[in-house]
């Protein structure tokens, strides 16, 4: 896994900890002062045998420190991780780079750094490769529907290349989509590349 892969799959899993209603409760109880697990379950109004499931996901997602202090278990936010993760989102540019260092090698991120200027196209590439690779990702960036009105999908296109029209029919030539009467839909070959 490259340096870029681990950040983002660190900040990732690091968010996922934090997106539940109940582990925030306990994560604002802990910076306050460490807690043992009976103190959290008490403050958050929940059963231990929940505290101890939403601890080992803290724990998982790097965000807690233990201490043990017998018979007691206590655990506090390692503020320092958090703030490690808040400054890997706080630019666009590096938030673009994690996201795009996802799953793509070296020479499709390269194409996507020398075609796009952060979430606009520049220009469409006129090498069949470098062209695919951006009309995959222009793919990615428009909302999934079951399907489009023509309108609409020129309407999502434009947010990022002016030309609609030809992002269009490469999608069609290219087998990325369907069109009958109007209405587009994502082919195969463009669902593999949203999936």
């Amino acid at each position: 896994m490259s340096g870029s892969e681990q950040d983002l799959s660190t900040v990732v899993t690091l968010f996922k900890g934090l997106a539940d209603p109940t582990r925030l409760r306990m994560v604002a109880a802990m910076v306050e002062r460490p807690r043992c697990g009976q103190d959290l379950a008490a403050e958050v109004g929940i059963a231990p045998a929940t505290v101890s499931h939403h601890l080992k996901v803290l724990e998982k997602a790097g965000l807690l420190v233990e201490t043990r202090q017998l018979p007691y278990v206590f655990y506090r936010v390692d503020l320092d991780a958090l703030q490690r993760a808040m400054k890997a989102v706080t630019t666009p540019k590096r938030l673009g780079e994690l996201a795009s260092g996802a799953a793509v090698d070296d020479d499709t991120r390269h194409v996507l750094r020398a075609f796009f200027d952060g979430p606009r196209l520049r220009a469409l590439p006129v090498q069949r490769r470098k062209k695919e690779i951006v009309l995959e990702e222009v793919l990615r960036r428009i909302p999934r529907r079951k399907e489009y009105a023509e309108h609409e999908l020129n309407t999502f296109i434009e947010v990022v290349f002016d030309d609609y029209c030809t992002v269009r029919r490469e999608w069609i030539m290219g087998q990325y989509m369907i069109r009958e009467n109007h209405v587009y839909r994502l082919a195969e070959r463009g669902r593999a590349v949203v999936a």
